[in-house]
């Protein structure tokens, strides 16, 4: 049966169904905006909007100095300096400062509570629970026009096509969970998802033995992508709960009552949403619209009084002693449903803690250090010239860029069935961090710890699972192993596990804990650190307030019922409403609010230093007639969408013939490349591939210099948006030096076929190239023409071939990683391609000249060993000296969603 192009792609367009008639409006509230025009200083403001500063170049001095981390004894310091005194501030202390910044639009207030212990189990130190209301903490966070882009409150259910036979899951909103809460809830009512993130943490530095609980809340409805970005300030301190120094000598006891203290505490914060969870509440979001809103948890028990007797029955139950846990009375609060899994402490740490021991103590702790010092490194990745074995105290991000090099540099090493145990966890890891799923590769997770459990028994046997003392351990009793049973179920229920990474709330604790206390005097540091959160929010908030005043904008709806006529209400008076009216810009995008506004504070709306665009630059600078050609910043000749490119202004090396150049570089066939690549564009050649010499490299060619650059920088679009950057990242081509005796060179995935699109369309219809010169031609002196197809950067080029591998098992065969790069097949335990030099007969490698346009992605690649390296290999020679390399997609999480295909619905070609 035929079908029309037209039918096809609408049937390929994502189809949304949403819950009908959910998270209505109910009616017109106040906006952000109208609290600021009904504070009780808005008279004042009328004549002074920096009320109670004197004026904006004040209130720019005093949120500098609130938002520094000057004490106060600096502050006093600075205020009496006779430059600063002839400004005749309206304060000269900081404690003045502080008082008037007490003066600004109030932000939810704290409020304290004595705990009380149990009288045979007293602190040492009094039990204080400080908090915050967090119905009116959610509702400061609804109703910030900031977010009011991305935040959503509709449940809805995303699928492929219109068939409606792949669900796909990208956001809390869009899983199974939120569905069936709204179901439950009346009809019109929102849906709110609390996010409570809570882990103690050390606030002194060195000595002091100061720690606090912070309790951090944030709501689920705003978009996982603005939700992780630190700097706006999502994530609000909701509660500083108590850390007790119990007298009791029982560490199980102590324990216990601790535990029983967190839920208690907890009670109390959670409260007021657990009585909008019954009831709902009236909330405001950004555009004013008032919603009824409800915030879901549910279970109960039974308080026991006999502590001691409790606590060994709670231990042979294996549960923590607990009887009141604070989800008991909390409407829809499953904890198998809201403890989703977390990839910080949950994956990484578990592979700092089992996986990495595994492999040293299979591998050889020599033995895993020298392959780890001897890799080449590359820009803006850490290396490890020391090896890993003896790292101690490692971060996430240490775990992390362990993990970019494991699989391939034991491969060999080992067992291949041990390999395969390992690189099964790293699939689930790196596919557990897609930012969007559907039940295919949903599915894709699960396989991959099946596939562990399949073959983890070359761990034991190879008794690579020991204890501290080197006593092998028999079972696999381990939690966080466990926990990754509810990571498919998680997707599906919950969406995207990466979310809920902890990563935003541990950069949280830095902000919102340690900095606040480590600023004040180390007396009471739970009261300061509420004093100094409090004075930083209403200055954010006073600072957004009078950028929008200042702006004359409105964010609200355009059109708001009842506010018809009100310019005719009578005389003057209405023609004067109707001229302000007229003169404010009504707006209801955060978008366009960014465009609107010149806040005191640049560090508003993010970080002072965005991503790096080149792809934006690219098109400025070709609009630029003055610019110097080549373009030192281009695009792609496809679309101008997939790949920028940045080159430094200035050559790195001076102008060289091409005999030179063959010399340095140690490239004999750089004269007959060249003559190749101008007769195969003079042949309309549309893309370039590398392979045999086609013409005559006797030939004379029409130019006899170039110019060289070491270096240059690349940037590609991101696998599930292409909306967004990639970080950018530096390809080197440089000659040997002192340092490198062979040069330093990076491989690269070119495109060698344009109806195939990086990264949608993985392997297929590319190339992996090892990059050896990066060149311009230096045309001749006009009035002579320029030698055609030579105005734009071309790179000398070595062909990496694939090398095909045996088929995996056939259960496994399905998957769109083992599809990424038809008609080859990765290596199946290490996950990786291998690769080899290509060579002609004679055995010099294959090389060609290309242009730089071609140029998708940087590459990782590790040389294959078969046994153990040669012992003279360091980082600056082993790739130099190997023929095989494993293409290690590990190298990056983008690397890995395009090489692995994480999510084949999102495969396309431009034929």
């Amino acid at each position: 049966m035929d079908v029309d192009n037209g039918s096809r792609e609408a049937a390929s367009e994502p189809f949304t169904v949403r819950f009908p008639n959910a998270g209505l409006p109910v009616g017109q509230g106040a906006t952000f905006l109208d609290d600021f025009n009904d504070d009780r200083f808005a008279d004042e403001r009328e004549t002074n909007l920096y009320y109670p500063f004197a004026s904006r170049p004040e209130w720019e001095t005093a949120s500098f100095l609130l938002n520094s981390s000057l004490s106060m004894l600096e502050i006093d310091s600075y205020l009496q300096l006779e430059l600063t005194k002839r400004n005749n501030l309206s304060f000269n202390t900081a404690q003045r400062l502080h008082d008037l910044t007490d003066l600004l639009p109030a932000v939810p207030c704290w409020k304290s509570k004595t705990m009380k212990t149990l009288p045979l189990y007293p602190s040492r130190t009094p039990v204080v629970l400080y908090y915050r209301d967090a119905v009116e903490v959610l509702q400061d966070l609804m109703k910030s026009p900031l977010i009011c882009d991305a935040l959503n409150f509709s449940p809805l259910q995303i699928f492929e096509d219109s068939r409606k036979l792949v669900r796909v899951y990208d956001s809390w909103l869009s899983g199974t969970r939120a569905w069936e809460m709204q179901s439950q809830l009346p009809e019109g009512a929102t849906l709110l998802g609390t996010i409570l993130s809570s882990d103690k943490t050390t606030v002194s530095v060195i000595t002091g033995n100061r720690v606090a609980h912070p309790l951090l809340i944030s709501l689920a409805n705003i978009d996982s992508d603005l939700l992780s970005k630190a700097s706006l300030y999502l994530f609000n301190l909701l509660a500083l709960l108590p850390v007790p120094k119990y007298i009791e000598r029982k560490t199980a006891i102590r324990g216990v009552l601790e535990n029983r203290l967190y839920h208690e505490c907890l009670d109390i914060v959670l409260q007021p949403l657990k009585i909008a969870a019954q009831i709902g509440s009236i909330m405001s979001d950004p555009l004013g619209q008032l919603r009824v809103c409800y915030t879901p948890l549910a279970t109960r028990n039974i308080f026991p009084q006999d502590l001691p007797a409790y606590q060994k029955a709670s231990v042979t139950a294996r549960t923590n002693g607990v009887v009141s846990p604070f989800w008991r009375d909390w409407p829809l609060a499953e904890p198998c449903e809201f403890l989703t899994p977390e990839p910080l402490h949950h994956w990484h740490k578990m592979f700092w803690d089992h996986d990495i021991k595994w492999a040293i103590q299979a591998v050889g702790a020599t033995s895993i250090d020298f392959r780890f010092s001897i890799h080449q490194p590359t820009v803006g990745y850490r290396s490890f010239k020391e090896g890993v074995s003896t790292l101690k105290q490692v971060t996430g991000r240490t775990q992390r860029d362990i993990q970019r090099y494991l699989i391939p540099l034991i491969s060999g090493a080992v067992s291949s069935q041990f390999v395969t145990a390992l690189r099964a966890l790293m699939d689930f890891r790196y596919a557990g961090q897609a930012a969007r799923f559907n039940q295919v590769s949903a599915s894709r997770v699960q396989a991959a710890l099946d596939e562990f459990h399949e073959n983890k028994d070359i761990i034991q046997h190879l008794k690579a699972r020991v204890n501290p003392k080197g006593v092998p351990i028999v079972h696999w009793e381990i939690p966080k192993l466990e926990f990754m049973q509810s990571v498919e179920p998680s997707i599906r229920a919950s969406g995207p596990i990466m979310q809920w990474t902890a990563d935003t709330t541990e950069h949280a604790h830095i902000t919102l804990v340690k900095d606040p206390a480590r600023s004040g005097n180390n007396h009471d540091f739970e009261v300061q650190i509420c004093r100094h959160l409090d004075r930083q929010a209403r200055v954010r908030r006073f600072d957004l307030m009078t950028a929008m005043v200042d702006a004359r904008v409105d964010f609200r709806l355009g059109d708001i019922e009842g506010d018809e006529g009100r310019g005719d209400e009578g005389g003057d008076s209405g023609k004067e409403l109707l001229d302000e009216e007229e003169a404010t810009t009504k707006i209801s995008s955060s978008e366009q609010l960014a465009a609107h506004l010149n806040p005191v504070s640049k560090k508003l709306f993010g970080s002072f230093r965005p991503k790096r665009n080149f792809f934006l630059r690219a098109r400025l600078l070709k609009q630029t007639p003055s610019a110097p050609l080549p373009l030192r910043i281009f695009s792609d000749e496809v679309s101008g969408e997939i790949s920028a490119f940045s080159f430094v202004r200035d050559a790195d090396l001076k102008t060289l013939t091409i005999e030179q150049v063959s010399i340095l570089y140690a490239l004999p066939d750089f004269r007959g490349a060249c003559i190749d690549f101008l007769e195969r564009y003079e042949a309309k050649t549309v893309s370039f591939v590398i392979g045999g010499r086609r013409g005559n490299s006797q030939l004379m060619l029409p130019f006899t210099k170039v110019r060289n650059w070491s270096r240059f920088r690349i940037q590609s679009k991101t696998y599930f948006n292409t909306d967004l950057l990639t970080d950018p990242h530096t390809i080197f081509a440089a000659p040997p030096s002192a340092d490198w005796e062979f040069g330093r060179q990076n491989a690269a995935i070119i495109n060698i076929d344009p109806s195939f699109e990086w990264p949608r369309s993985s392997l297929e219809g590319h190339c992996v190239v090892l990059v050896k010169v990066l060149f311009t031609v230096s045309q001749p002196r006009k009035p002579s023409p320029p030698v055609r197809g030579t105005d734009q950067f071309l790179a000398y080029c070595e062909r990496l071939d694939v090398v095909n591998q045996a088929l995996p098992p056939h259960k496994y065969c399905h998957l769109s990683g083992y599809n990424s790069w038809p008609p080859y097949n990765p290596d199946y335990s290490s996950g990786c391609f291998i690769l080899k030099r290509a060579r002609r007969a004679d055995g010099t490698p294959f090389g060609d000249v290309i242009p730089v346009s071609q140029f998708r992605s940087i590459a990782d690649i590790c040389p294959r060993y078969r046994g153990n390296p040669h012992p003279s290999l360091k980082q600056e020679s082993s790739q130099y000296h190997s023929d095989e390399f494993l293409l290690n997609k590990y190298f990056n999480k983008e690397l890995f969603f395009a090489i692995d295909k994480v999510d084949p619905s999102l495969t396309s070609s431009v034929k």
